[in-house]
């Protein structure tokens, strides 16, 4: 059995030090701006924070700077997919949710119309999770862990796309300027019509879609209701890691919500990980997501 390629893309939230534990590979998208110039900047949107470090990318964010994100290219899936075939390895490409991005959407064109014929002695499977950051990480650590175990690829594919809907998304933004600004999240307008101390409650629907469950008035009200929705939710936390990723939000907040945590769910562990350039591009400086396996997602927003 060849050996298993593990393969996200940008919206993973994977850190270069996970990647490397768990040897996984990622597909890079694209994010642009302009500077303080007028200049436009573009360059990939890397979990490594080459080009711009994690807090002067958040920072450009909240100062109202908009950012453009755009799917993984053909030539870096060729870069990237080519590099493993080339190894003699198969290949499991868990993607960013196909209702945000269109990337998974030319993977699966790009297997069938190129790689299969380019290396027929290959196995290369796709699942789109219908979810992103620390949900879509943790798949991709998961199935690390069953690739080295013995498990088959068609079998990991399998799991997955069983199971997806059970990696559970709760989420909250500082503000609603940056959610507004790339028009990402779904929600109605009457949600954005008083922008003053309301903070959203976000989840990854059934179709994933980022959407606006509810809305709470406070920065902490909605810390709180995001552990209470994690606790109504969740299933044997003692048996899985909590994952948080956060785009630089004040140290105050995440000590809530932690501390919160840990009073009222008994996680084996839990873990925080920078936000990466892609999703925190659409949410914006002060962003917490909260991520989980638990009760079935079900909610498709309106």
């Amino acid at each position: 059995m060849n050996k298993i390629a593990i393969i996200g893309d940008s919206t993973c939230d994977l850190t270069p030090e996970l990647r490397k534990e768990y040897d996984i590979d990622y597909c890079r998208m694209i994010i642009s701006w302009r500077d303080k110039e007028g200049k436009e900047v573009e360059t990939f949107a890397s979990l490594d924070w080459e080009v711009i470090s994690h807090k002067d990318y958040f920072d450009m964010l909240a100062s109202g700077v908009r950012v453009i994100t755009a799917q993984v290219t053909e030539q870096e899936y060729d870069l990237v997919f080519k590099r493993h075939l080339d190894a003699g390895q198969d290949i499991l490409y868990i993607s960013c949710s196909s209702a945000l991005s269109a990337s998974v959407k030319l993977a699966e064109r790009l297997v069938k119309e190129k790689y299969s014929k380019e290396y027929p002695d290959r196995k290369i499977a796709i699942v789109d999770p219908l979810n992103s950051c620390m949900a879509q990480g943790s798949m991709l650590l998961k199935a690390r862990e069953m690739a080295n175990a013995g498990t088959k690829l068609e079998d990991i594919a399998s799991y997955f796309m069983e199971h997806r809907l059970e990696y559970n998304q709760v989420a909250t933004v500082e503000n609603l300027d940056t959610l507004k600004r790339a028009g990402r999240v779904k929600a109605s307008k009457a949600f954005f019509g008083n922008l003053f101390g309301v903070k959203p409650i976000l989840i990854s629907d059934a179709i994933g879609n980022n959407y606006a469950i509810e809305k709470q008035k406070g920065r902490r009200n909605a810390l709180l209701r995001c552990v209470q929705m994690v606790k109504e939710s969740v299933v044997k936390p003692e048996e899985q890691t909590l994952w948080i990723s956060e785009a630089e939000c004040k140290p105050e907040d995440l000590d809530l919500l932690i501390g919160k945590i840990k009073e009222e769910i008994p996680f084996k562990e839990i873990r925080v990980v920078p936000m990466g350039p892609i999703i925190g591009g659409t949410t914006g400086k002060g962003t917490v997501g909260i991520y989980f396996v638990g009760k079935k997602v079900e909610v498709i927003g309106n």
